[in-house]
């Protein structure tokens, strides 16, 4: 493997941005004398969110438990689904913040988001109490089911397209409401 390759910039030719995957050093530096575009801090956030959402992945949709235990289709449905509606809800947001001409994408972002996921949280909560009283009155079970059904996948998956698609309309107000600064009189 190119270790090499880890230490330089993914791209910055024809305009593009660079983005350190390793060099701490030399992305300090960076932000410390240049500082970053709106686009370059967009490609960080949804790196970073894409690495949690697959680490996310790999652990609650990991190997099963158990002997013989199989992944059913709907775990690596709810993975894909799940990765997938994370990338497109950033790109919504950073779309609703006026993309490469918005400004304080991560300024917005973050409080935004932080809020919001106390909400989606409360939200995960209720859905997931209801889902497990439905399938309690089914099928007698309690507890997580070994395989996901296909209402599970649904209704998560619709949770976190509903959170991305409120924090865009919010990004989107922020946005239409920032004040223009004025000169200081002082």
């Amino acid at each position: 493997m190119d270790w090499a390759g880890l230490t330089r910039p993914l791209s910055r030719q024809n305009g593009g941005s660079a983005m350190y995957i390793w060099q701490i050093k030399r992305l300090r530096q960076q932000l410390a004398i240049e500082g970053l575009v709106e686009k370059e801090a967009f490609y960080y956030y949804l790196g970073t969110a894409i690495i949690g959402a697959l680490i996310y992945e790999a652990i609650a949709n990991g190997p099963p438990t158990g002997a013989g235990a199989e992944p059913a289709a709907t775990d690596y449905l709810d993975g894909i689904l799940y990765v997938g509606f994370t990338i497109g809800g950033i790109i919504w947001c950073y779309l609703q913040n006026g993309g490469a001409t918005g400004s304080d994408f991560l300024k917005r972002i973050v409080p935004i988001g932080w809020v919001m996921s106390w909400r989606y949280f409360a939200l995960v909560i209720i859905f997931t109490a209801g889902l497990a009283a439905i399938r309690w009155q089914l099928t007698g079970e309690t507890g997580r089911p070994e395989v996901e059904s296909v209402w599970d996948v649904v209704v998560m998956n619709s949770l976190i397209m509903w959170l991305f698609w409120r924090m865009g309309i919010h990004m989107k107000w922020v946005a239409d409401n920032t004040a223009t600064p004025q000169p200081s009189e002082y």
